[in-house]
């Protein structure tokens, strides 16, 4: 295997004659401050007389390579970061040269790794069959040392790359990890059938295929998950949490059907466990429909379809609204309601053609996403279908039209809108001014503003970033 070049960032890392020297601070060129003259003062360094498992625990956010840099300020700090709890393999790779270099380096920072116990292990770059075995020698290594969290987080320059990485058998055991993330990961239907993760709460699996009988026997051998994820994956019509007593949390976060079924794949989901459902991403050729979702108490409803042609777009509008407007009569129940820009523009629609939203017994509404005066309908829509509405929140730019709301919601108690910075080229000061004046035109309209409900609060916040 090629070795990395002298230029490499990450082979420089392992130069003994540069990062285990002990710099001289006698021809250091920075000087010391006039304002400390006591010499005592001048050779304090705090940082360095913390105790060791703080230190460690301030490097644990670092990437490995920047971990390993500080071996360099003194001998004080040349192992200190062998013992980080967190061990974080993170590198753009744009070629298979540079991922090799990469995997290079993972091998020898894990083995000058001393700690007896890794609570997260990290691996992400663009994985290629060549490093198969290194990368299974990396994830024994972690659940070996009673891994906490295991992300293996791999991505591919071109989409259609044939070179998923394929969990190692021992993997499917009984493994220590209690957050498992995976992505261009591939399962093993077979394997799955005798998995045994018996400590896993929260899993993610990214961009990968998923079926039925997959997702049943994940589910079957996770006793404790929580938490499941499935971001961008295909292969699935149906999500049935019956299977899993445990799980409270489930995100869907886009999904797709074949191709020969536009229209009618419809992705079930039967969760009467479940307390908070999310719905987000890009739908391609597929529809949602909820079976038994009665224990609900949150959702978030901000996927977006993709549109067809022109000649089918009446059809698209009619088959779609009528999906949504099944998924809100499923979670009138729920106390917390996000709702994405996509399904606003629905609602809008409808409410323009006389469809108005199911009734909602929603106390915590929120608007996500960037919102123009055709959602005006949709938003007047929900809050004229929820009665109970204690607190809405819109997360938009730039914060107007809102007399509408103020004077729809009669029960209102609470109105929080988030101002962020639009991407504009000023200085700090100017920008900030220019803002601020702005919020202060805009309390004073808001002010003036006839309010439904006389306990109705407003709050503008500005996000200086």
């Amino acid at each position: 295997m090629r070795q990395p070049s002298e230029s490499s960032v990450n082979a420089t890392i392992w130069d003994s004659t540069s990062f285990y020297r002990t710099p001289n601070r006698k021809n250091n060129p920075l000087k010391r401050p006039r304002s400390c003259q006591n010499k005592e003062c001048q050779n304090v360094d705090r940082i360095s007389n913390l105790p060791d498992p703080i230190i460690q625990h301030i490097l644990s956010f670092l990437p490995a390579a920047d971990a390993i840099k500080t071996c360099i300020l003194s001998k004080r700090w040349d192992s200190v970061w062998t013992l980080v709890p967190n061990l974080i393999f993170r590198r753009e790779c744009s070629c298979s040269q540079e991922a090799e270099s990469f995997a290079v380096f993972v091998d020898k920072t894990l083995m000058h790794y001393c700690s007896p116990k890794v609570k997260k292990f990290l691996v992400e770059f663009e994985f290629t069959e060549c490093l198969k075995a290194q990368v299974d020698s990396w994830v024994e290594f972690a659940v070996r040392l009673q891994v906490e969290e295991l992300c293996l987080e791999f991505h591919r320059e071109i989409a259609d790359d044939p070179d998923y990485y394929y969990l190692p058998n021992f993997l499917y055991s009984n493994i220590p990890a209690e957050k498992l993330s995976l992505r261009f990961c591939a399962l093993s239907p077979n394997k799955l059938k005798q998995v045994s993760w018996m400590s896993l709460k929260v899993l993610s699996i990214s961009y990968n295929f998923v079926s039925n009988e997959m997702i049943k026997n994940i589910f079957l051998g996770c006793s404790l998950l929580e938490y499941l994820k499935l971001n961008q994956c295909h292969g699935f019509d149906q999500i049935n949490t019956n299977f899993s007593s445990s799980l409270k949390d489930l995100v869907v976060d886009g999904s797709w059907g074949p191709e020969d079924k536009f229209g009618d794949f419809v992705i079930t989901i039967k969760g009467p466990s479940l307390l908070s459902l999310t719905l987000t991403g890009y739908m391609r050729r597929a529809n949602y429909m909820l079976l038994d979702v009665s224990s609900l108490v949150e959702a978030n409803i901000g996927y977006r379809m993709k549109s067809c042609s022109l000649g089918c777009r009446s059809n698209w509008y009619s088959a779609h609204r009528s999906m949504l407007h099944d998924l809100l009569e499923k979670l009138k129940h729920v106390e917390k309601l996000t709702i994405g820009t996509w399904c606003l523009q629905v609602l809008s629609i409808s409410e323009v053609k006389g469809l108005s939203s199911p009734t909602s017994a929603c106390k915590y509404l929120t608007l996500n996403k960037k919102i123009n005066k055709w959602d005006l309908p949709g938003i007047a829509s929900l809050l004229q279908s929820s009665p109970n509405l204690q607190k809405l929140t819109i997360n938009l730019m730039p914060p107007n039209n809102f007399e509408f709301l103020l004077k729809n919601a009669k029960v209102l108690e609470k109105m929080i809108i988030h101002a962020q910075r639009d991407a504009i080229n000023h200085t700090w000061m100017s920008v900030e001014a220019q803002e601020l004046m702005e919020l202060l035109e805009l309390t004073q309209a808001f002010l003036s503003y006839p309010r439904a409900s006389p306990n109705a609060k407003v709050m503008l916040e500005s996000c200086f970033k």
